[in-house]
């Protein structure tokens, strides 16, 4: 273990304050993120990841859906990914962004959940699939998990939106 040895931290601007980043603008990323595909949090996620160098990989349910053995190449496309992201970035963190009320985790998804879970049943759910990922993350590279809110008020993101009026 690490720095970031708190198992399934939910304080994520905690942990990037303790990571120390490199200013240099070579071609390298800080961290490889692995989040879910829920569209309520890229706004957040962007956001909290400001001024962050990172490689993000996106699969539903974040660590369910590199752990999980019903869609059997998705384990396989997230190393190939972490892989690669060492090789070309020098990435030696690894940062899984899970989150509350993931439709992955629920009767739709994968049934690990039911829906309005408790929400201890719910965060050990998360916890068990964040450690089983963990597990297979080389030893050499910094591993950390959060589970993050669904936010208050939630914005849905449009290509208007993203360009502007101009």
């Amino acid at each position: 273990m690490t720095e970031y040895d708190e198992p399934h931290l939910i304080d994520f601007s905690t942990c990037l304050e303790k990571m120390k980043v490199d200013p240099d603008p070579k071609h390298e990323a800080d961290v490889l993120l692995l989040t879910c595909m829920d569209f309520r949090f890229f706004l957040t996620i962007a956001e909290i990841m400001k001024g962050i160098k990172y490689d993000h990989v996106i699969l539903a349910g974040a660590a369910l859906g590199a752990v999980q053995k019903e869609r059997k190449y998705w384990g396989k496309t997230f190393f190939d990914h972490l892989d690669l992201a060492v090789k070309l970035h020098k990435v030696r963190n690894v940062f899984v962004m899970e989150h509350r009320d993931c439709g992955a985790y629920g009767p739709k998804g994968f049934g690990l959940l039911p829906a309005n879970p408790d929400r201890k049943k719910e965060r050990k759910v998360h916890l068990k699939q964040v450690k089983k990922l963990a597990a297979e993350i080389p030893r050499d590279l910094n591993f950390a998990s959060f589970l993050l809110e669904v936010p208050p008020s939630i914005q849905t993101v449009t290509f208007d939106q993203l360009i502007g009026d101009d």
